[in-house]
């Protein structure tokens, strides 16, 4: 695919600018992104309604996250077109496979505005301590103990340390939402006040905030908190969040510059935004790489539209080596071989053309069968 041809499949599909725009559009293309206006209409054109799930899904809450990574740099798993779900787990697996362009697909209009607010973030933030400063409206001290790059470890004890600011948050707040605004998204003002509020979550609850449900909170079950997420290692006892490194950090922050992380609203198992990424990925010539699916087949399965999430996986463009990733849920009765510890949700990746076998041939009857009916072991 050359960028050339990216911009003219991109004007064919969306007709979002007139002629006379075209050299200047043209211009930024040739950099390997989109313009603001490309971007928000890829947002609206991709996107279906939205819908509720009732969670607070401000951060990930899968321990295991980081166990794939070597495997996944084992089997080659690059570049093409990254489909994910949720909040910033996706940044890190985004950073691991370096792909050509990414979508973050939730059933939840929140989950859009939240990643909304961490483009704004990224755009702000000069390094990975101010990322996190930003975020936790925690400031940082030019009298530090912080090196020049520190580990995610460093990160997270210096922060510790630290209360949040009334005044850079509320700083930060209005500088943000003015990016944000720039984006081009079509936003209301209950969109706005949603923004605020997940920015005061991070500042009230900072590293000690933990994935719960919007009623009953956790329900007796233990959710890790966003402290032992950064924290977390692969199975050979090393760091892998977006935030440890420099280089991954900054791969993402120039993705989202050159807006080629796009949030959009979709029900897996929908009509529409699934096939919409499927058939923007063909138009630009590129397969789906790695779908990461979060627990979201949990909910699929007993709700009886598993049928529909599948023939939407069917319709996507793929390579022998495209994967899914996927988190599956250990029951008490139901519980996966590749279980670590007692961990809740134990991540696992397949290949996308065995899914689709499998399915065809009528071998996933029960929730279990999608876990263990073939996967790649890490």
């Amino acid at each position: 695919m050359t960028l050339r041809l990216l911009f003219s499949l991109l004007i064919a599909t969306f007709l979002i600018t007139s002629s006379s725009d075209s050299q200047a559009q043209g211009h930024e293309l040739e950099t390997g992104g989109l313009s603001n206006q490309e971007f928000a209409a890829t947002v609206a054109k991709l996107s279906e309604p939205t819908g509720s799930f009732d969670s607070d899904n401000y951060i990930s809450n899968e321990t295991g996250y980081l166990y794939i990574l070597p495997k996944l740099q084992e089997l080659k798993v690059r570049g093409g077109v990254y489909v994910g779900v949720g909040p910033e787990q996706n940044f890190t697996y985004i950073a691991q496979i370096r792909p050509e362009i990414a979508f973050i697909l939730d059933i939840r209009r929140d989950n859009l505005l939240e990643h909304l607010l961490f483009k704004a973030l990224f755009e702000m933030a000069d390094s990975r301590q101010s990322f996190l400063s930003l975020l936790l409206s925690k400031p940082v001290s030019s009298a530090g103990a912080l090196s020049d790059s520190p580990s995610v470890s460093d990160l997270v004890t210096y922060f510790d340390a630290i209360e949040a600011d009334a005044g850079l948050f509320e700083r930060s707040s209005v500088q943000i939402k003015e990016l944000i605004g720039t984006y081009g998204v079509s936003l209301s003002p209950e969109d706005l006040k949603t923004i605020d509020s997940t920015m005061g979550v991070f500042r009230d609850r900072h590293l000690d905030l933990r994935w719960e449900y919007k009623t009953d909170g956790s329900r007796g079950v233990f959710f890790p908190s966003f402290r032992e997420m950064l924290l977390a290692k692969d199975l050979d006892g090393r760091f892998g969040n977006f935030l440890n490194s420099d280089r991954d950090f900054y791969y993402i922050k120039d993705m989202q510059a050159r807006n080629l992380i796009i949030p959009l609203t979709g029900d897996f198992a929908g009509e529409s935004a699934l096939r919409n990424i499927g058939e923007y990925a063909r138009g630009i010539g590129e397969t789906i790489s790695a779908f990461y699916l979060s627990n979201v087949e949990y909910y699929l399965m007993p709700d009886g539209v598993m049928p529909g999430f599948a023939e939407n996986v069917k319709s996507l463009p793929i390579s022998d080596n495209s994967i899914l990733i996927r988190a599956f849920v250990n029951l008490s009765a139901a519980q996966h071989p590749s279980r670590s510890g007692t961990e809740l949700m134990t991540t696992l990746m397949q290949y996308v053309s065995s899914f689709v076998g499998l399915w065809d041939e009528g071998k996933y009857q029960t929730y279990l069968d999608v876990g263990v009916a073939d996967y790649i072991d890490h």
